[in-house]
């Protein structure tokens, strides 16, 4: 089945801003797992690196102490969430498809704690990632009548930002 190019925006955004493994991100926008990963490879190889702009986008909360402490909280709630999905989707999915979301939480800590230091690609996304939070907390509080335009753009925009920072 063919999906819109809005569906595969909201899987990436699943997977890179809510820091949800990418079989729950794919779960969640009823996608096949062997499709959101052939998608995240097929923007690898444009240029657009997910687990690059995921790693960005949970350092851009300040100091690296900051940055673990909001990571252990944001995986914990990552955890509380994947369980939500398997149990609302518990007639859904086999016991295999599960456990391979549950192994995939523990492959995104391995991938966001891997990327986390020294990297100047990292970097250039964390300060992107960090302006577009509070250009949508600005949008949000002083003109919320874009604020639903303006997460569309976004959506839409993540994939070609992240190949413009590689120029």
């Amino acid at each position: 089945m063919a999906h819109s190019l809005d569906i595969k925006n909201a899987v990436r955004h699943s997977y890179v801003n809510e820091l949800l493994a990418l079989s729950v991100a794919a779960i969640k926008h009823s996608v096949a797992d062997g499709t959101a990963r052939r998608w995240k490879a097929e923007a690898k190889a444009d240029g657009d690196d997910w687990d690059l702009a995921r790693a960005a986008a949970r350092k851009s909360v300040g100091p690296a102490g900051e940055f673990t402490q909001d990571f252990i909280e944001e995986f914990t709630i990552q955890i509380n969430e994947t369980f939500n999905l398997l149990k609302q989707q518990s007639d859904e999915l086999t016991l295999e498809q599960r456990l391979k979301a549950l192994n995939s939480l523990n492959d995104m800590m391995y991938k966001v704690m891997k990327n986390s230091g020294g990297n100047k690609r990292l970097e250039k996304r964390a300060i992107a990632a960090e302006v577009i939070k509070k250009l949508a907390q600005f949008v949000s509080s002083h003109h919320p009548e874009f604020a639903e335009a303006l997460v569309q753009i976004l959506h839409a925009f993540g994939p070609r930002l992240d190949k413009e920072l590689d120029d």
